[in-house]
């Protein structure tokens, strides 16, 4: 059972001197889930389909008051791997279980018109939610699963999660025995792009989506690979022993001139970019002129973003905090960078972050290092949500605020799937319910 010991009032340690600092919003032992029924509960229990330990939150998404978090399936046991939690508490002590969106029956394992693995979405100025489904289960096992083919799902969050668009990638741009799709970016231009990072082991890379084209394509290069040098490093006194390659990537404001894609391997210290130019050519046959190095950080890191007015925000994991790069102000990485939050033990791997359309800055902490050596402990906190006030949309928005002409999409043939009977009226009563 999830288990939280309530919100905490006070901010995290800061480093440097910050107008709004992040303050802790919910914290839990483990992920509890909201049952649809009494029966479905029993089921799932008789067959050890949740075990508690095994429920991490990894990603995180704000829309209209409503927060949407992903729980991977790094290991078996975890029956909800997308759903949503009220961003505020309605009950003072009385936290929110984790709902399935949109329903629970696409949740099943197995059924490759359901979620099997998600970790990442985002969600456009329209209310779409895009998400990444890598289609694998288990991949923090040693026998992983290939279940079903990697895909881009678009929901629409303005009609209770019908499913515009279910989009498969073929083979040859992620195979479906070894990729991961891991982050997810939006680019609003040119018809409409999707960038996506492909932390596959043996092939990682940037897949390109092109919505009015509807094809994928993939974009390689040495600097997305893991890096020895980064692949040993503590968090706390546990130390982590991983080559991960491409992980965290965020897009560059929606104003400028040229737009860049920022990315890093998890097992790197260094930042780079990639000029979309190059990413939406598919005919590209060297992608070396658009790539730079950025600088280095003095961490690696997990998830980043940017905002609308140029400022990159990013975890640094051994560091246990969060730092910033005002792109536009401070034009060097090297110089421009500095941390806002640190905390030794709130702040224990900064995952994921979101910004919603009150100006917050949302970030998961999720303690991977101790989920990985299974050493989760569901007597103490091990998930965190923190947010800060940083008076600033997300890249997808022009910096005055206002939303850009975005792409139009159709539900395409077959793509969009029925409801569970009762999802509508779950969905507007799952706050009250609790």
């Amino acid at each position: 059972m999830m288990m939280i010991t309530g919100i905490l009032l006070g901010c995290l340690a800061a480093v440097t001197a910050a107008p709004n600092q992040f303050g802790e919003k919910f914290q839990f032992n483990v992920t509890d889930i909201a049952w649809p029924s009494d029966e479905i509960k029993t089921q799932v229990f008789d067959k050890n389909e949740y075990i508690p330990v095994n429920n991490a939150i990894a990603g995180i998404k704000v829309w209209k008051g409503m927060m949407y978090l992903t729980v991977p399936r790094w290991k078996p046991g975890v029956p909800v791997t997308l759903g949503f939690i009220p961003a505020e508490l309605i009950m003072r002590d009385i936290p929110p279980k984790l709902h399935a969106y949109p329903n629970w029956d696409m949740q099943t394992v197995g059924d490759c018109r359901a979620f099997q693995f998600v970790q990442s979405m985002e969600i456009d100025p329209k209310g779409r939610m895009w998400v990444l489904d890598t289609g694998r289960t288990e991949t923090m096992t040693t026998e992983p699963k290939a279940r079903c083919n990697p895909r881009l799902v678009i929901l629409d969050l303005e009609n209770n999660g019908a499913v515009l668009r279910s989009i498969p990638f073929p083979e040859s741009v992620t195979p479906h025995n070894e990729s991961y799709l891991n982050d997810i970016v939006l680019d609003s231009t040119d018809g409409g792009f999707a960038y996506i990072s492909d932390t596959n082991d043996r092939d990682p890379g940037i897949i390109v989506f092109s919505l009015e084209k509807n094809r994928s394509w993939k974009v390689r290069h040495d600097s997305m690979k893991k890096q020895k040098e980064a692949e040993d490093f503590f968090i706390g006194e546990q130390r982590v022993i991983k080559g991960i390659p491409i992980d965290g990537i965020a897009l560059s404001q929606l104003d400028a001139n040229e737009r860049f894609l920022y990315y890093c391997p998890l097992s790197s210290y260094h930042l780079y970019s990639v000029s979309t130019a190059g990413l939406k050519d598919e005919d590209i046959s060297n992608i070396d002129p658009y790539i730079r190095d950025v600088g280095r950080k003095s961490s690696q890191t997990d998830g980043m973003i940017m905002s609308a007015n140029g400022t990159l925000y990013f975890g640094l994991l051994a560091d246990d905090a969060v730092a910033l790069w005002d792109s536009q102000r401070d034009l060097s990485f090297t110089t421009g960078q500095r941390i806002i939050a640190r905390d030794h033990v709130r702040m224990q791997w900064p995952d994921s972050f979101a910004i919603d359309d009150k100006g917050y800055l949302w970030c998961t902490t999720n303690a991977l290092h101790n989920f990985m050596h299974n050493k989760i402990d569901p007597r103490q906190v091990n998930y965190r949500i923190v947010r800060a006030y940083i008076e600033n949309l997300s890249y997808q928005y022009h910096e005055n605020g206002t939303t850009p002409e975005l792409p139009i999409i159709i539900a395409g043939a077959g793509d969009r799937l029925p409801m569970a009977i009762g999802t509508f009226i779950f969905f507007i009563l799952a706050i009250a319910l609790q």
